[in-house]
Order: structure tokens, then sequence, then C-alpha cells
């Protein structure tokens, strides 16, 4: 290890060399240099006496001077090593054995070297090195927020493996598992797969493999051993913890391994599982897992184990006492670093959603930010889900859907529910449903699901699916609907409350109030983006919006959604994105629903127009006032949506008893918000107020006026809306009909 010995002022590489000219600086009172060796692979060591802070009764057995030597890497791809040369330096955390017989190694840098690099210098390296053994002789150096060391060493080759091999005390016995081999292009190494249960993935096994779990009792933390290299190695290890390796491979594969001790396509995998604890008096924190796989077919390994013989290329069972193993030194082993599967339940661990609700989602509309949105809470593990859409994945879709290019031409739903399956190791957490829920009647597998759901969550950016969920849908779960705003740039979420008591549909009323009097609104639904075509009918047309925007705004849906389900009361939100795509969230406070019958149809308003009428009233007071009343028609449930209003014009003739409505500026600021609401709210009706003492029953000129306004109504299908605003915040509603344009 140490080489021949050379003088000091000739080292020649550059990291030992600045090591030397520090130490004979004597800056540093607590390290020593001892001398200088040069290995014949040019490799410089550089041995130094350190001194370290030990109390007179430390934990561990660190001395008063403690012999290192410092290896270094002449091409400076490796890190400095710090190898102590005491034989009894105790076996503790942050020490490994690089091989058999070598003193231990310590580990003083828990980041790669490719970043200490930037950073090294000689007098960090000799201060830490101080530090590393002062810590150790009190027991400090490992904190009590790290893990636990490991044991084994990792290994750059993988095997992903199914998730209950990690968990304690299952699957004791021999499992067949189908492995897949993935080649790497940037190294010789490969990468093996479990194949899946019912993943339907299309990955076949290429390789068929017989696993046995060796779990160890419970060991204390300690250093890093090396790697073992062959089933003898591996076998000694075990012993140390309590475990025989070979009796445990004998019990477990011998009446397998006869069997199919002639297919030379079947391989043993020996998976290791570790329970470790901190200390000797604390239960274990975590199981380390290490997989080898064991060299040869299992014939091999058969005749290894003492149990089968080869003769003429022929495996059989060798009949009595197999006795002990002789051979098993050369059977080598790979070492593998075993990942855990994905199963949901990690996922959301891994997310840090371990505590949220796992709610039943039925989710309408399977586009693009749909799509998108779906998987990033998928991957969560947030949800089981049903997905609803009746299109096929064309080829547009690709610049902007959460689908790859081989599934075009494909139905979105299926789709979309298969490759959300795919990301865990346990698959089915969505389902799907070929439907347009429009399109009646609905089917019974659906309706049946929107019954059992939790969430009914609208991707689909239709207010008539909107209004469908809010208004029509079966079963009580709780109505979301997110959507982006034409040209692409906001994202909108409206949630109902856990109770219903405030509908989509009287948050989608609120919400065009919010666009009609903010000034962050003013632009929202306007659409200045181009409109593309990509078929040849009227209606294939769609608009640019780019990948970035949508993977911005999908991530935020995640996660406002995640919050929204958290919770129970009713919301709206706009996230506004900038041009450098920073976010700006806009929260709209919401107005207990407003519902009134009027004849045939119902007005469905909320608690803040009512307070804006009564104001506005209240400052015209003693006169009488009115003005214009705002909103749209549901003309299938025969619902006026009372948006808002807009006060006096400037014109009107008002007086205590008496009140006309003047017509200055209000046709302009009419088209403006229906210009501003993207056409969706309109002129719907008149509204004046009482003076104080009088009641809201109309008078003779109102009931005179209000016939004149179901005729001026009558030409646009729509009835006749009055509204009287009395005393006390009190106000009454009036509507009425024409059958034909001939009625009084």
């Amino acid at each position: 290890m140490l080489g021949e010995t050379v003088d000091p002022e000739e080292a020649g590489v550059a990291k030992a060399r600045e090591l030397v000219q520090l130490l004979h600086a004597e800056v540093l009172p607590f390290v020593d240099l001892v001398g200088v060796t040069r290995r014949a692979d040019a490799w410089e060591v550089v041995q130094v006496d350190v001194r370290p802070a030990v109390p007179t009764f430390p934990v561990n057995d660190i001395r008063m001077v403690e012999p290192i030597a410092v290896e270094f890497d002449p091409a400076d791809r490796f890190e400095p090593r710090a190898i102590t040369l005491r034989s009894d330096f105790p076996r503790v955390p942050h020490t490994y054995v690089v091989a058999p017989g070598e003193p231990p190694t310590l580990c003083l840098f828990d980041e790669p070297y490719t970043e200490q690099r930037l950073r090294w210098t000689a007098a960090a390296f000799a201060q830490r090195l101080h530090t590393w053994l002062s810590k150790t002789a009190i027991g400090t150096l490992h904190q009590p927020d790290q893990p636990v060391e490991p044991f084994l060493p990792g290994s750059p080759a993988h095997v992903i493996l199914p998730s209950h091999l990690f968990d304690a005390g299952s699957s004791r016995g021999p499992q067949a598992i189908s492995l897949s081999a993935i080649p790497r292009t940037c190294s010789a190494r490969l990468t093996y797969v479990a194949g899946r249960q019912g993943s339907g993935d299309g990955i076949e096994g290429d390789r068929n493999c017989i696993a046995v779990v060796v779990e160890t009792k419970p060991q204390t933390q300690g250093g890093l051993t090396h790697q073992p290299q062959n089933l003898l190695q591996l076998h000694e290890f075990l012993q140390t913890m309590g475990s025989d390796l070979l009796q445990t491979l004998r019990d477990n594969l011998t009446t397998w391994i006869i069997e199919r001790a002639g297919d030379p396509d079947v391989i043993a995998l020996v998976i290791l599982r570790i329970p470790v604890r901190r200390s000797h008096d604390r239960a274990p924190e975590t199981i380390e897992v290490r997989a080898f796989q064991v060299a040869g077919s299992v014939g091999r390994l058969g005749k290894a184990l003492g149990f089968v013989d080869e003769v003429d290329g022929d495996f059989g069972a060798i009949i009595g006492d197999p006795g002990t193993t002789s051979a098993s030194e050369e059977v080598p082993l790979l070492p593998l670093n075993p990942v855990r599967d994905l199963t949901r339940r990690r996922a959301q661990m891994l997310s840090g959603n371990r505590s949220a609700p796992d709610p039943h989602i039925l989710a309408v509309g399977a586009g693009a930010l749909g799509s998108q949105t779906l998987l990033n809470l998928v991957r969560t593990g947030f949800g089981t889900w049903t997905v609803v859409d009746d299109d096929v994945l064309l080829p547009h879709n690709l610049a902007r859907h959460a689908l790859p290019g081989p599934c075009v031409g494909h139905e979105k739903a299926g789709a979309l529910a298969h490759l959300a399956s795919l990301c865990f190791e346990d698959g089915g957490t969505i389902d799907s449903f070929c439907a347009d829920v429009l399109t009646p009647p609905l089917a019974d597998e659906l309706r049946t699901k929107l019954d059992a759901t939790d969430i009914s969550l609208d991707f689909s950016a239709s207010v008539a699916v909107a209004r469908w969920l809010a208004l029509e849908a079966p079963g009580d779960s709780r109505r979301i609907s997110v959507f982006l705003n034409p040209d692409g740039t906001d994202l909108v979420v409206m949630a109902e409350d856990q109770a219903r008591s405030m509908r989509l549909d009287c948050i989608e009323a609120q919400y065009y109030r919010a666009v009609i009097e903010r000034e962050e609104f003013a632009e929202h639904l306007l659409e200045n983006g181009e409109r593309l075509r990509y078929g040849h009918t009227c209606r294939d047309v769609t608009s640019t919006l780019s990948q970035d925007s949508l993977s911005l705004f999908s991530g935020i849906a995640a996660g406002a959604l995640r919050k929204t389900i958290a919770g129970a009361e009713s919301s709206l939100a706009v996230w506004q994105a900038s041009a450098n795509h920073s976010v700006k969230h806009r929260a709209v406070d919401l107005a207990a629903p407003v519902e009134i019958q009027c004849g045939d149809w119902q007005i469905w308003t909320d608690r803040g127009v009512l307070r804006k009428l009564s104001v506005l009233r209240k400052q015209a007071l003693p006169n009488e006032t009115g003005g214009v009343l705002l909103g749209y028609t549901d003309h299938l449930r025969k619902v006026l949506y009372v948006v808002d209003t807009l006060p006096s014009p400037p014109d009107s003739e008002e007086w205590p008893s008496s009140y006309v409505r003047g017509c200055d500026g209000l046709k302009e600021a009419v088209d403006a918000i229906a210009h501003r609401t993207g056409g969706a709210v309109a002129y719907l009706g008149e509204w004046h107020s009482h003076p104080d003492g009088s009641t809201c029953e109309p008078s003779p000129d109102d009931l005179v006026f209000l016939a004149w306004l179901t005729g001026h109504m009558f030409v646009d299908g729509m009835p006749g809306l009055m509204a009287i605003v009395g005393e006390g915040d009190d106000v009454s509603w009036y509507t009425t009909t024409l059958t034909s344009a001939e009625d009084p």
C-alpha cells in the first residue's frame, strides 16, 4: 500500500505536494508529516500523525496520536483517501474497507469528488481529518438526523425488484422472477428490471430467475465492509451476523434447482435484508437490502452447494447427504444495487403526501391540460381515478398532450389510463370510460361510477360539461373545474364546498363578475392567439399554446387540486403567467348563492349582487334609482344567472317617488362587458328602487314597464326580468314570458 520512500520535496502529485508544503510550514499544530512514498502505479502516499482532541474516556477507541496514510491519484480522478495505519482501529460509522485484509479508510466527505475537487485544499482536508477523529472519539460524528450507516457498499449495476422483497419478515422462500436486462450506452453495465404482474407494458424478461431472501438478525451500524466477490466471502460475511447462507440456499433451493438444473437460462439471485439499528439499545430504523447475482446457471450453483453433480454436461441430484460445500469460493458474484419498484404508497411518501386524502376521482376530459395534470397527480400517488373522454389522439395533439406518438389514433381515455398504470408496480390506480357525458342516455356503468366517486373533476373546458356536472350528473361528489383562459396565459380552478352548498354554476357566475370588476382580469377572456386548422371541417381548429406554458400550469393545477381537495370550502382562484413565466395567484372571494323561483324561470344570483343593489339604492336616497342587470341565460334549464349590475346612467331622472332610467353611455358599457367576458355576459333586465317605507310590490307603472320589457326581450327569445330593491336589503324579482308576438 505504501510503496518506496521518496524525499518529501520530490512529491510529484500536485495535491500530495500541496499537503507536504502545508505541513512543512507548521501552521497546523495537530498534524505532523511522517514521510512520503510512491507506489509502482505512480500513486503517492503522504504519511501523517494526527493528534485529535480525545477525552479521558472516549466513546470510541481513538488514540492521542493516530497514524494515517493519505493516498493521492496522479491523474486526480479519485479523491485523496485517508487510511488508518493502526491494525486495531475500531469499526465505526463512516469507515469502509476496500478489499479483504486492508485497513479501514475514513469517509471524510459525503459528496462526490467531482464536487469536492472544486473546493479541495490541503488545509481543509487536514482540518477535516482532525475533526473526523475528534468527533469519532466522543461519538458525535454520526449525527442523530443522519440515516444509519450501511454495511455493504453499493454497485453501479442496478436491479429493480418487487417492493415486497424490501419489507422485513416477508417473502423468505424462493421466488421466481422474470428479469429483463437493459444495456446502458455509457458503460458496459446492465440494469435488470423485474417483470410487473399484469402491467401489459410489453417488456418480457429475457432471464428466468430464482430469488432467495436471506434476512439477518438486527445489526448495530458500523463501517462499510468490502464487497463480497464470491459465494464463500458472502457466506463468511453473513456468518458474522449469525446467518448461514449456504444452509439457507440448500434449504430453499434443493428441490427447485434439481428440477431446473439443466436449464442454462435460469439464474439465481441472493437478496440480503439486514435490519440496521443506530445503537444496541435501539430498534432497527431501516432495512438494508443488497442483491447478488450468482454467476452461471442454477445447476452450477447446485453443484457448488454439493447436492447436484454434472456428468457430460447433464446435471443430476446427488443421492444421500450432500455434506459441506467445497467449491463455493469458485462461484463468483455480481453485486447489484437493488432498487424498490414504485408503489402508490411509496409515491405518496416520496411526494410528501403521506397524510393527504386519497379520494376516488372521476375526471371528465383527457385533453392537454387534463392529461398532464392527471399524470402529475398520479405520479404523487394521489387518488384513484376514472377518466372519461370520447375523443381520440390526433397528431396535432402531440404538441402538448401527455400521451406519446404510438398512441395516435387511440382513445385518449384508455391510452391515458394505460400510461398512468405503468407508473406503479401495483398498476391499476386508474380506469377509463369512452363516453360523451352530454350525449344521452348516460351509460349505466358510468352512472354507477359517478355515484361512487368522491370528486367529479372537469378538465373539459366546456361550459356545457361544467353545467351538467353541477346540475345533472348523478351522485353527491364534490365538483371541481380546471381550465385555461382562451390564450393559455391563465389557469382557473373552481371548487364546490364539500357539502355542495355552492354549486359550480354559481361559482362560474361570480367568476364572470370578477372578470368584469378586477383590472388584472381586463384581458383574461380575450382571445389574441392564432387559431390553426388541423382538419377539413369547420370545427377542426385549435389554438396556439406552448408546451412550456402547459407544463407550468399543469404543475400548478396538480398542487392546487391536492390543496383544494384537502379542504372543505368552496373556492375560486386564478393563476396568471407573465411572458417570463413568473406567476401571480389571484384569489376571488365568493358570496353565498341566492336562488329564486319566478314563474317558469329560476333566478340565480348571490349576496354580492344583492349588496351592490342595496348600496346603490342607499346612495340615491331619498330618490329612487335603478339600472340594468347583467348576466346570461341557460335556456335548457330555464335559469337566469344575474352576475352584476350597472348603476344609473347620468341622464336618468330620479325623484323620491319615481325613476326614469337614462341611456347615456349605457350601450357602450354593456358592449364593453360583453367583450371583456368573451360574449358570456350581456344585458339581462332592469332594476329600480323603492323609497323607505314602501314595499317591493310593483306599482301600476312598474307593471306597464314589465309588460314593455317582456315584449322587448321576446325578440331575443328572452323573458322580461325586473328587480325591485326596497328598504332593509329587500329585493323582489319579477319575470314574464310572451308565447307569441301578439300577446299583451
